[in-house]
């Protein structure tokens, strides 16, 4: 019986998607087949369609201009995927939606192919999934490559409310035992434009360390001209 227990709790959760279609569309049959195989087959929990050449009022709300488009959605993730994808496709995400750690890969991914604007777009449906870019931000096993992606993405981000609920994660990371972090949290506690943060970036800028302090004395500079 604890077995038995043990193994249902450690089931990921399904998913739940929802699918935007035209008439006419040529590629939207295929997706749609695909996620409704997925929903028989119970690897999503739910699938809403809206043909958007009867009600538009949808795509306007998710700012969707062209089908076929989807979105997955968990509790820890928000993806979405523009355009068409195959079935082989659709299963690999379907399944890595319902991981734990699903939106760090998503994001990963989309930016090594240059999707940025579609990570950004998926963030700002869902905010809470923002954490998991924090996350990403603290991970020492973290590419490089990675990084570069998450730096743009922040850029984004500037002067946002989503940025500036995780002030508290990034002035903890700022005092990390890691030259790196406390730098790049430095430069995000900045972009945030919350004066909130200045006292705590202002205090850094006496930091004994000579790299602390004079990315201390940027971030506080660029702190005060977005600030203007």
């Amino acid at each position: 019986m604890t077995n038995s227990k043990t193994n249902t709790e450690q089931q990921p959760t399904p998913a739940a998607s929802e699918l935007l279609i035209a008439t006419g569309c040529a590629y939207c049959p295929n997706v749609l087949n695909e996620l409704s195989n997925q929903l028989k087959s119970g690897k999503l929990s739910q699938l809403k369609i809206t043909n958007i050449a009867v009600d538009n009022d949808r795509a306007s709300q998710l700012n969707v201009r062209s089908v076929p488009w989807f979105k997955l959605e968990s509790s820890s993730a928000s993806m979405i995927f523009p355009g068409n994808y195959t079935a082989k496709e659709i299963t690999k995400w379907v399944a890595v939606a319902a991981e734990k750690d699903g939106m760090t890969k998503y994001i990963e991914e989309f930016l090594a192919t240059g999707n940025l604007a579609t990570v950004i777009q998926a963030i700002e449906l869902q905010p809470a999934s923002f954490s998991c870019v924090i996350d990403m931000l603290e991970d020492e096993e973290t590419g490089m490559e990675t990084r570069i992606g998450l730096d743009a993405l922040l850029e984004n981000f500037t002067a946002t409310e989503t940025l500036q609920e995780y002030s508290p994660r990034l002035q903890k990371m700022a005092t990390e035992d890691n030259l790196r972090l406390q730098i790049d949290a430095l430069h995000y506690l900045a972009l945030t434009a919350d004066p909130a943060n200045k006292a705590f970036i202002a205090d850094k800028t006496h930091d004994k360390d000579k790299q602390i302090k004079e990315a201390a004395i940027e971030a506080l500079e660029t702190l005060n001209e977005l600030l203007l």
